[in-house]
């Protein structure tokens, strides 16, 4: 009985050992050795990346404006008169010194004249006693009686001038006049409004800005930074400015403080009160702009996968911000690394990985 089971045992072990055999377990040629290599190295975990590119995190604050001329003014008479001749019409360009209305000035003509020749008898007595105090024919007193004269009848030469040139309402500086308010014939008085004038070669956008934005309009006024703006008179055209100005303090009820950006406006489409949507693209700081996929997190926060060396290796990020489909990240990240965006379940730190993208990347 222990004979029969000692052949079987042997039969079984020349059975198995022929098995090993052909299979070249045992005793393996030197084909096989170089494939097992092959697939040792065909174990590096495969990966497909991109190289970092970093992006400025910059914010689009967006504002309903007003627009305002350059210069804007409502012309009213100095005086009371009787309007004698209208000399602009609506929308017309005029410049600084250009007559618009003329009031009834006959009488400030005459008083002028008077004021004229009384000036010119008050000089000439003053010459006179001036020549005779000299020789001793006149005393000091007479003088100075004649210099008061000469001076009292200066100023009322200049206000006979002032008062003549009220009667003349005229244009304070260039610009586009509106629609006459007064005819020839009409009375008018210190509140009669004539006209409007506005320069308007300069438009510019007033809007509110939000108290948590003071610092970065501080720096949007000191370097002119652009703006935007569109308007419903011109739904297909953007108009392009600059922040020129802000006002000194905050609204303390609303918690904004105003803005001012300036537009351009030769072709002079654009008119003062019109409505505007204003974009003001905030310029922020520069980070590591990487696609949503790459960012893992774990027990420590947010990490990415960086390809260094033909390694994998582990780096903690913050999350600055996401747009369109990229995470903006501060940390230990340098332009133009390679990070992995797809087989990142299987990498550990320090592991070897094979970028199949490897020459798109490189490119």
């Amino acid at each position: 009985m222990l004979q029969k089971i000692l052949l079987i045992l042997v039969l079984a072990a020349v059975v198995a050992g022929g098995f090993l055999w052909k299979a070249g377990v045992l005793f393996p040629v030197s084909g096989q050795v170089s494939g097992d290599v092959a697939e040792r190295r065909n174990s590096n975990v495969k990966v497909i990346a991109e190289p970092v590119v970093f992006l400025e995190n910059n914010r689009v604050f967006e504002a309903v404006g007003t627009g305002r001329a350059k210069f804007s003014a409502d012309i009213y008479p100095a005086v009371s008169e009787e309007v004698t001749g209208v000399f602009f019409e609506s929308q017309q360009h005029v410049k600084k010194g250009d007559v618009l209305v003329q009031l009834d000035d006959r009488q400030e003509k005459l008083a002028l004249r008077l004021a004229e020749v009384e000036l010119k008898d008050a000089k000439s007595l003053l010459n006179r006693y001036e020549r005779a105090a000299k020789e001793g024919a006149v005393p000091e007193s007479e003088v100075d009686a004649a210099r008061a004269a000469f001076e009292s009848a200066e100023v009322a030469f200049d206000k006979a001038k002032l008062d003549l040139e009220e009667r003349q309402i005229s244009a304070p500086f260039d610009g586009v006049v509106g629609i006459p308010n007064a005819d020839v014939g009409d009375r008018v008085d210190e509140n009669t409004l004539i006209t409007g004038l506005d320069a308007r070669d300069i438009l510019y956008v007033d809007f509110e800005v939000p108290e948590g934005l003071a610092d970065a309009l501080k720096n949007a006024q000191a370097d002119a930074q652009p703006i935007t703006a569109v308007t419903p008179s011109y739904p297909n055209r953007i108009f392009a400015g600059h922040i020129v100005a802000q006002e000194t303090r905050l609204n303390i009820h609303r918690r904004t403080i105003m803005a001012r950006a300036s537009i351009n406006n030769e072709d002079d489409a654009l008119r003062p009160g019109m409505s505007f949507t204003t974009k003001w693209e905030i310029a922020g700081d520069t980070y590591a702009a990487v696609p949503e996929i790459a960012v893992q997190w774990g027990r420590d926060g947010a990490y990415v996968w960086l390809v260094r060396d033909g390694k994998a290796v582990k780096v903690m990020t913050d999350v600055m911000a996401r747009k369109a489909g990229r995470v903006y990240l501060s940390g230990a990240i340098q332009a133009d690394e390679i990070i992995v965006v797809e087989g990142v379940q299987r990498l550990r730190d320090g592991i070897a990985v094979d970028v199949l993208n490897g020459n798109e990347v490189a490119q």
